[in-house]
């Protein structure tokens, strides 16, 4: 574990926004992980905040003065394993691998392809750690991080004893954009099992071609030339709220049922609501994708703030509701 003090924010985050924090433990290995909570404990520390890429969060510009618990795999977090006897819902013969929360999912998708696994390439791009998508449940593409997941092991930071629990794919409790463990900020993601698929010569380079189209496909259609946090407000989901748009718009609701498979866009539903383009300090709501607020010029976590505050509530007048932020906002 490596110990830095007043370490800017602004540079360990996707949007480069952030005060100074006082303390950031690097943690590269489940044995880093046990000592910076033994760190906390010792000096008395109770204000904490679990940072992998970044990618998903808005940090205040304030400083922060407690210790932020700076998860950064170096690729040697991977173990496959041997499993003979599983075998995949399609009959294809399944593989394990064990993967350190600190690790990217990129890296986790090309230690897979070297060993001739698939089932993961459907992230391609996607920036985040193994474990802050783990506990948001990230998806793309039709795809979810529970559609591979066997269990994941995890810490009680409140355990005096430090015990590593196994958590069953049934207890992770994954949900849209969600999981048992956002919900329960005291336990720390150690590792996770992903089962995924042995893959002949033809069915890995698909694969990989999946791969690389969906990278592209960020590319194209996402504001990928400035900082930003992804997408920040979930799709609308629940039935009812979905239902209420589609009072409103009628007309959207075979996007609705067909493309859309029985969701509403936020994306769409900004750019319609004429936010596209709208500026508030350096924070602006993209052109090129509405569900994304780019950092264009040393933006404020306070323009940020802003723009969504404006777009809830624009929602509320319109359809009577507030929409729900996938991104950390803190």
């Amino acid at each position: 574990m490596k110990i830095y003090e007043n370490l800017s924010l602004s540079d360990m985050s996707y949007y480069h926004i952030g005060g100074n924090a006082r303390y950031v433990l690097k943690i590269i290995n489940k044995e880093d992980l046990l000592l910076a909570i033994t760190f906390l404990r010792e000096h008395k520390i109770d204000k904490y905040l679990i940072l992998g890429l970044g990618s998903n969060v808005i940090l205040d510009d304030r400083d922060f003065s407690g210790a932020v618990i700076w998860l950064q795999g170096e690729g040697g977090g991977f173990e496959k394993i041997e499993d003979p006897s599983s075998v995949s819902s399609d009959s294809k013969s399944s593989g394990q691998v064990r993967v350190f929360s600190g690790e990217t999912m990129d890296s986790l998708i090309q230690f897979s392809f070297k060993h001739s696994l698939i089932g993961l390439e459907w992230a391609g791009g996607l920036p985040s750690t193994v474990g802050g998508a783990v506990r948001g449940n990230a998806g793309c593409f039709g795809s979810e991080i529970r559609d591979t997941i066997i269990g994941v092991e995890a810490v009680d930071i409140e355990d005096p004893q430090l015990v590593v629990r196994t958590f069953s794919f049934e207890e992770i409790a994954f949900s849209y954009r969600n999981s048992f463990f956002k919900d329960h900020p005291n336990l720390f993601i150690i590792s996770a099992t992903f089962r995924l698929i042995h893959a002949n010569t033809d069915n890995l380079e698909k694969a990989k071609e999946a791969y690389l189209a969906n990278i592209a496909y960020r590319q194209k259609n996402h504001p990928m030339e400035y900082p930003s946090c992804g997408s920040v407000f979930k799709n609308v989901i629940k039935r009812e709220e979905v239902e209420k748009i589609l009072s409103v718009w009628p007309e959207v609701r075979q996007l609705s049922e067909g493309k859309w498979h029985n969701k509403i866009a936020m994306g769409y539903v900004i750019n319609r609501l004429g936010f596209s383009g709208k500026r508030i300090g350096g924070a602006m709501v993209s052109p090129k994708h509405t569900n994304y607020i780019v950092n264009i010029d040393h933006a404020k976590a306070a323009d940020v703030k802003t723009l969504i505050s404006e777009i809830q509530a624009k929602f509320i007048q319109i359809f009577g509701f507030t929409p729900e932020p996938e991104v950390i906002i803190l």
